[in-house]
């Protein structure tokens, strides 16, 4: 037989085995061992490599979703919110604008859109709520404007600066997009509300579509058979669902957000996008989505092709973070409404907010829970300084990318130390206001010297100080916009402004109590709630028009 050598280097098939002892057993065994050693580097220099090229893979990925997301600044208005004051624990609530556009700017959007002639034209913002999560992330409610209310629009600038877009009064609110992007449509919701909005974000056709695919159908009902036909110059979506519960995906899902007359209005519409949005969260815990790899990455594909976001969180990091602070409110608290309007006595195809509207922003700017439940948690909030979470709640971390402060112990008044200065140009301010502090059981209470008089009243306090800042809010009345967290002092300061100018108490006419507790603690009579933990409901279906029954 013909002797194969070994490869240089390589042990024979043979070493160590055609002799069981002496030398060549002993060689055998150094040679084998050898052998094993390599296999060993290689095996672990392989599984490095595989390793280094996973997370290459896996930095790629995050990087290429990044890329998928769109980004503008938060405000593009004149308008300036107020902001809710941490609660005892250091939280704060959210207020995120989510905005859905018509626009056709791609060829998916055309085809879903309708007429090719409109791909030129600006997006409206045809889709409009508020997302409020309350500061211990108990619970949210999402509150939609109809699309055809009449507001006052700021002035609002060009992303790039180069244009302005001059204020327009009584305009309708899905016009606020033109003028300059989201940034446009949160500085008008910021004008309207009074309240500070934290984030955008923004969707379009095709994002509705390939989202809803994405969970494998969105569950909606009607009470009876409905088909909204296409009429050339009436209109209608194509939608056909039958009586009972659908799972909609595709087209089917914008269609549905689009469709208006089958409910007889815009309000019925805003009512038949709470239904599907609430499905949808509905879908996402229940079938696993957030849980399955392959299910995630489609519906990250989706999301982030499709969505444009304010810059502080166009991240996929951060938005996972916000997704999960969105995620933690339970169903059976978010509340869905939809803002009391009227008919508007210049034209009756338009709405304008019927004065109850009002007293939902107090709620929200107090952190009041909009569903009346744990409305002992939301007592001592004084003028829109939050409560929130209790002493004893646990902290958790907020989607700007801070942790919460560790929860507050019972504060002593006693020992909490103040500097009152006044800057009203009224005299004898900052000793009238100590002395309501004192009283109140601030001892450490203190003066200094007049300041240069300065439009607004403002207490600043330091890091891991605002239950000391929200108990002088409450002695004063002070509201929440008054408070500013700066520093980390141990010495709270507290600034009398010319909006404050007599009394002890922060008055009413510059956004106080003026000595009462004015938050309201539930919504007025004329709105009407749903939560999002209800699957039995079903849309009236309103057979008028170019509705048809079949």
């Amino acid at each position: 037989m013909t002797n194969v050598q070994p490869m240089s280097g390589e042990p024979s098939d043979d070493s160590g085995i055609s002799e069981l002892g002496g030398a060549t057993a002993r060689r055998g065994t150094k040679s084998g061992r050898k052998r094993g050693r390599r296999w060993i580097r290689i095996t672990a220099a392989t599984l490095g490599l595989t390793l280094v090229a996973g997370c290459g893979a896996a930095y790629l990925y995050y990087q290429h979703l990044n890329d998928n997301i769109q980004s503008g600044s938060k405000n593009l208005s004149d308008a300036k919110g107020a902001k809710t004051a941490p609660n005892a624990a250091g939280q704060t609530p959210l207020n995120i604008l989510m905005i859905g556009t018509d626009s056709r700017g791609s060829a998916a959007d055309v085809a879903l859109g309708g007429a090719a002639d409109d791909a030129g034209r600006p997006g409206l913002a045809d889709v409009q709520m508020l997302l409020h999560i309350s500061a211990d992330r108990t619970n949210a409610s999402m509150i939609s404007i109809p699309r055809d209310t009449l507001v006052d629009i700021p002035t609002c600038h060009s992303e790039d600066g180069k244009t302005t877009y001059p204020a327009a009064k009584h305009t309708m609110i899905n016009e606020a997009l033109p003028r300059g992007g989201p940034g446009c449509v949160v500085g008008t919701w910021i004008k309207l509300t009074g309240l500070e909005i934290d984030h955008y974000m923004m969707v379009d056709f095709a994002g509705v579509v390939n989202m809803a695919d994405a969970v494998g159908g969105v569950p909606v009902c009607v009470n009876m058979n409905l088909y909204d036909r296409y009429q050339p110059g009436i209109g209608g979506t194509g939608l056909k669902l039958p009586k009972g519960t659908t799972y909609i995906k595709g087209e089917q899902a914008l269609q549905w957000l689009r469709l208006r007359d089958a409910w007889g209005d815009d309000i019925g519409r805003t009512k038949a996008q709470h239904m599907y949005l609430s499905a949808l969260m509905r879908q996402l815990k229940k079938n696993g989505t957030l849980a399955d790899p392959g299910r995630l990455m489609t519906l990250a594909e989706a999301a982030t092709k499709s969505i444009q976001v304010d810059k502080p969180i166009a991240d996929i990091k951060k938005l996972y973070d916000l997704g999960n602070d969105i995620k933690a409110v339970p169903a059976e608290r978010t509340t869905t409404l939809t803002v009391p309007v009227d008919t508007a006595p210049t034209d009756p195809d338009r709405l304008v907010l019927n004065p109850d509207t009002a007293q939902i922003w107090k709620m929200l700017l107090a952190d009041t829970p909009i569903d009346g439940k744990s409305l002992k948690a939301a007592e001592g909030s004084s003028g829109g300084a939050s409560s929130g979470a209790s002493a004893g709640a646990s902290a958790s971390p907020s989607p700007s990318g801070t942790t919460a402060a560790a929860p507050a112990r019972e504060i002593s008044k006693g020992a909490v130390q103040v500097t009152v200065q006044n800057a009203s140009g009224a005299t004898g301010r900052a000793s009238e206001v100590k002395s309501a502090l004192v009283e109140a059981g601030f001892s450490k209470a203190s003066t200094t010297a007049n300041g240069d008089v300065q439009e607004s009243t403002v207490l600043t306090y330091g890091s891991g100080q605002s239950a000391q800042a929200q108990a002088i809010a409450a002695a004063l009345d002070l509201p929440s916009s008054a408070l500013q967290e700066s520093g980390s002092g141990r010495t709270l300061s507290l600034v009398i402004g010319s909006d404050w100018t007599s009394g002890s108490s922060y008055p009413a006419s510059a956004g106080g109590s003026g000595g009462k507790k004015s938050a309201p603690t539930k919504l007025p009579k004329s709105v009407e709630t749903v939560t999002a933990d209800d699957e039995k409901s079903c849309m009236t279906v309103n057979p008028q028009g170019h509705i048809y029954t079949y």
